[in-house]
């Protein structure tokens, strides 16, 4: 049966319409050019070490929840969010970070520690977000309508679930 280990939640204006998930010792440049591309195309993109999503906007708060499984969940009985893509991360110290590339981010301990995850995203509100944008941009005073909406939603209107869960031990170095 699966169980939910723990979960983090950030509430970010992601810096370059980016949100990854990874592990605190793995390097954040190695592939990440290319899950960005392929990220921009489909929402979400792994190099393995990093999780990539690409958000639908940069101007309004967007909500991760980042959580942590026994096992694989199963698939909620709601329609408001998107069919998960799943991939597959290394986290060689247990300690996953949930950011934005220059903004805000937020850790947590794995509780099954190291090894091989598999990461699922879901996402919901994109649409919403991006009219929200663009009443923004085509505001009279934009600071002020964008302090509106984000009173109004200080959660945001595009939202993100992150689940993980251990699927293998690390490959050894040989």
């Amino acid at each position: 049966m699966p169980e939910l280990l723990a979960q983090a939640e950030l509430i970010t204006v992601p810096s370059y319409r980016l949100l990854t998930v990874r592990d605190q010792d793995n390097d954040a440049g190695e592939g990440v050019d290319e899950a960005i591309t392929r990220a921009q195309i489909s929402v979400a993109a792994s190099t393995g070490y990093e999780l990539v999503i690409s958000c639908a906007q940069d101007v309004l708060p967007v909500s991760a929840t980042l959580e942590v499984w026994s096992v694989q969940p199963s698939e909620p009985d709601e329609s408001a969010w998107s069919s998960p893509q799943t991939f597959e991360i290394e986290c060689p110290s247990g300690l996953l970070e949930l950011g934005s590339p220059t903004a805000d981010a937020t850790g947590m301990e794995l509780p099954t520690g190291p090894g091989v995850y598999a990461v699922d995203v879901a996402h919901q509100g994109r649409e919403r977000a991006l009219a929200a944008r663009q009443d923004v941009l085509e505001h009279e005073d934009m600071t002020s309508r964008k302090q509106e909406l984000t009173d109004a939603r200080p959660d945001g209107f595009e939202k993100y679930r992150i689940r993980a869960w251990l699927i293998d031990s690390l490959p050894d170095d040989e």
